[in-house]
């Protein structure tokens, strides 16, 4: 367990000293300290029966808490690191749930940006605004990246590329749930203002306006991921296209000499070619000169 209290010379977090009767402002543990403590949560059964597989990010509301869930995609380097977490709020204070240790190694690093902590529920959407606060260049470099993947199909295109496509569609569709469950939690944490937990009513709808933005991006980027899935569908039709075009032209260009082969191929005894001298040549030639007759009339019409 750590526990997290004002500094007062930088405005953010630092760790409680315990010799010291200092207000708790933030608690980190992990579930099974969760556990053993229950007793001083109540409604801790929800939670705990979540805290088991956490797969989405939800916010239940009660008299005097709010217990919730979030689970953060893996995202860049730059942004917030995958990280599944409980929430415990309370009036006078938050808990966070977690059993990695990832989530108080993230919450060091971001302690001196968490300012102005006037209340728990203002502590814990500082913490989702840090969490999502370089979201938007991750999803440019997203965008980036797709421009990159349009531009080769205009010249080679990769043997992976459909791989990469659908593994950018997968990940654009678990971001959207992300922020649609993100900006839910936000709508609720609103439409329960009248409660002594929630104080800071404004920036909670500030919050919801910005993950919804983030949503509309990624609805961006998911209708050009259809739309170069459709442009790679196309290259991949025309270019069976071509193909079927080249082996239409081959058996074209064989079918006068195979009806010639197959004529005097029945060897009748009355064919009088059969016994001239010069019917083999002959043959040849008429060949030679049909190919040559087929190549220069598909030349004409731009067949190759």
């Amino acid at each position: 367990m750590t526990e997290y209290t004002k500094n007062d010379s930088t405005g953010g977090l630092v760790i409680a000293p315990q010799d010291e009767n200092l207000p708790i402002d933030l608690t980190i543990l992990n579930a099974e300290e969760y556990r053993e403590t229950k007793e001083h949560f109540p409604h801790c059964q929800e939670l705990l029966h979540s805290l088991g597989s956490i797969r989405y990010c939800k916010a239940d509301m009660f008299q005097n808490c709010i217990t919730g869930i979030l689970r953060v995609p893996q995202k860049s380097v730059q942004c917030a690191p995958q990280m599944s977490f409980g929430i415990y709020l309370t009036e006078h204070s938050l808990f966070l749930i977690e059993n990695t240790g990832d989530l108080k190694q993230w919450v060091d690093k971001q302690a001196d940006n968490l300012q102005d902590l006037h209340s728990p529920d203002r502590l814990l959407l500082q913490l989702m605004e840090q969490i999502i606060e370089n979201d938007i260049y991750y999803l440019s470099h997203l965008e980036k990246e797709m421009e990159d993947m349009e531009d080769t199909l205009n010249n080679n295109i990769p043997e992976d590329f459909f791989a990469v496509l659908t593994k950018h569609r997968q990940k654009l569709s678990e971001l959207n749930a992300y922020y649609e469950q993100l900006t839910t939690i936000g709508e609720l944490m609103q439409s329960h203002a009248c409660l002594s937990l929630i104080r800071s009513t404004d920036l909670w709808d500030n919050y919801v306006h910005r993950t919804e933005r983030l949503q509309s991006y990624v609805h961006l980027l998911r209708e050009n991921v259809l739309q170069l899935r459709e442009l790679y569908q196309s290259q991949q039709d025309a270019k069976q296209n071509r193909v079927m075009g080249m082996l239409t032209v081959v058996t074209t260009l064989f079918l006068p000499l195979t009806l010639l082969t197959g004529w005097y191929g029945m060897n009748f005894a009355d064919m009088p070619e059969l016994h001239w001298r010069y019917g083999y040549p002959v043959v040849i030639a008429a060949a030679v000169i049909l190919v040559i007759l087929e190549i220069i009339y598909f030349k004409k019409k731009k067949f190759f």
